[in-house]
């Protein structure tokens, strides 16, 4: 009897402690804003649709705002434009595609389709661009992300999304296991970032998208671990397999096995 009854108490103490790291994975909060002055713009130019600018730290970028929204916060308030926050899209081009990324990638996330799903204000889409042919260093690109928002305060810092293609889908993996706060969501296409226990229940708390496919040789086995445990781990996540798509990214109308769920829906969603 005494053994029965502390084999039930072992099995009382581990469904407990599953329950808290289960609830321990769900804890989110607002990310931290810091100021610094090597992520602020040394210099930047406007065209029709998008600001470039270059920082001290050496990262250059583009960012695209709604028009009625584009200006910094002090201008925004010197208009008597206090209008409501909205989410940003951060996208990461893959090795060797920094020159093409914001056509390639950005152009996904400024069409009137995509803005209007997000509401009538419209969504930022922010295109940094690797300082080398490949990103890294997660904390120089959290700190310029975080130099965005305050600059921009009509972005909400609490609904960003990392979009990424190939390498720069591995560095979302890498960025989210680094600071689980600084993207409420993930979308990645072809990523071959094979996380560890710790990055895993980091970015658990991060909404995930993972999308690869059978044929792409490397990258798929790579891949396939980290992306199948978070679509179990992380909230409201998804992962989908292709048997023949080769290397690719995630484009908007993709549906995501879940009945006619595309990629937009679980996005909007994911950001609401």
């Amino acid at each position: 009897m005494n053994a029965r009854k502390r084999t039930i108490a072992t099995l009382i103490a581990l469904l407990c402690l599953i329950g808290l790291t289960f609830t321990a994975l769900r804890f989110t909060k607002a990310p931290a804003l810091h100021y610094d002055n090597a992520y602020w713009p040394e210099e930047s130019t406007l065209d029709e649709r998008w600001i470039w600018a270059k920082t001290s730290a050496g990262i250059t970028y583009s960012l695209y705002l709604p028009e009625h929204l584009r200006g910094d916060a002090v201008e925004l308030e010197k208009k008597a434009l206090v209008p409501e926050s909205i989410p940003m899209i951060v996208c990461f081009h893959g090795s060797t595609g920094k020159h093409t990324a914001k056509d390639r990638l950005g152009r996904i996330f400024t069409t009137d389709t995509v803005q209007n799903r997000f509401g009538p204000q419209g969504i930022a889409v922010l295109v940094p661009q690797s300082r080398v042919e490949y990103f890294s260093d997660p904390h120089a690109y959290s700190r310029l992300i975080q130099n965005i928002c305050i600059q921009h305060r009509v972005i909400d810092p609490s609904r960003i999304a990392g979009y990424g293609f190939s390498q720069g889908a591995a560095f979302v993996h890498e960025m989210t296991g680094y600071d689980p706060f600084v993207f409420r969501a993930g979308m990645t296409g072809s990523s071959y970032y094979s996380s560890s226990i710790r990055e895993l229940f980091n970015s658990a708390r991060v909404r995930y998208y993972c999308a690869l496919s059978r044929n792409d040789a490397g990258i798929y086995e790579q891949g396939l671990r980290t992306a199948k445990i978070l679509s179990v781990l992380a909230p409201h996540s998804r992962y989908r397999e292709y048997e023949k798509r080769g290397h690719f990214f995630v484009e908007m109308h993709d549906t995501t096995g879940r009945g006619d769920e595309t990629a937009l829906d679980w996005l909007v969603n994911a950001l609401e």
